[in-house]
């Protein structure tokens, strides 16, 4: 049974879920930040590992990098620890509000949302990373000496991390639209090809311009696509 609430009594429960998650997230940002120079040597590793057998080097262009890429680091650091949290205040805050069946299905999203994102980082920053810097730097011509900017490479990682968070929530979307009976899980089979199709052109779109990196973002589309269609008769069974 739901419990009822007025719009200010949800008003006031979500300011509050807001300062708890705005407070714990500067906590962990002020945790991380002090420990800046770690939190660096742990998201530079990639390209420290690739330039090993090189001449390049990693440098800072403008002054304000000094202060700005820790910052960024350690927001980027802040926000995939604090996510589980917000998850649960996320579920706490629409729980009162929802039936039994609903809570199960709601309570089963959060939890594989909230696990496709931390394997989404993993999958992007061991596996997908590297292999992109690999490709960019073999391009170079002998004897070049290659001096990459901080901020170019930060802002390549932070775009293809929110690439593969965005995409691995693919099976997410599929739950939902099967469940809300937006789409029949037979009319998104007929929709295969299309997807398929669709999953490259978004690879294209969100990654860098070199095939590599859209082929390695594209087919865990795929597969997660497939795996969101296995989700949903799985729901429906159990």
């Amino acid at each position: 049974m739901k419990n009822k609430f007025s719009y200010l009594d949800h008003f006031f429960i979500l300011k509050k879920v807001l300062i708890r998650v705005l407070a714990f997230f500067a906590l962990v940002f002020s945790i991380f930040f002090y420990f800046h120079e770690l939190v660096f040597n742990f998201f530079s590793q990639p390209l420290q590992s690739s330039l090993e057998n090189t001449q390049g080097e990693v440098i800072a262009t403008q002054l304000l990098s000094t202060f700005v890429v820790p910052l960024k680091l350690s927001m980027l650091s802040a926000f995939y620890l604090v996510f589980p949290y917000i998850i649960g205040e996320i579920w706490f805050f629409i729980k009162p509000g929802l039936y039994q069946d609903e809570k199960e299905f709601i309570k089963k999203i959060l939890l594989i949302s909230m696990l496709l994102v931390f394997v989404a980082f993993c999958f992007c920053f061991y596996l997908v990373f590297p292999q992109v810097i690999l490709f960019f730097i073999n391009f170079a011509p002998e004897g070049l000496s290659l001096k990459i900017d901080i901020n170019f490479y930060l802002e390549l990682l932070i775009n293809l991390i929110f690439a593969f968070t965005v995409a691995f929530q693919i099976p997410i979307i599929v739950l939902f639209l099967i469940h809300l009976k937006i789409m029949s899980i037979t009319k998104l089979k007929k929709m295969r090809p299309y997807i398929y199709v669709f999953a490259f052109i978004l690879g294209a779109v969100l990654t860098p311009p070199d095939v590599l990196s859209q082929i390695l973002l594209a087919l865990p589309m795929v597969f997660l696509f497939e795996f969101g269609l296995f989700m949903s008769n799985f729901f429906k069974k159990i």
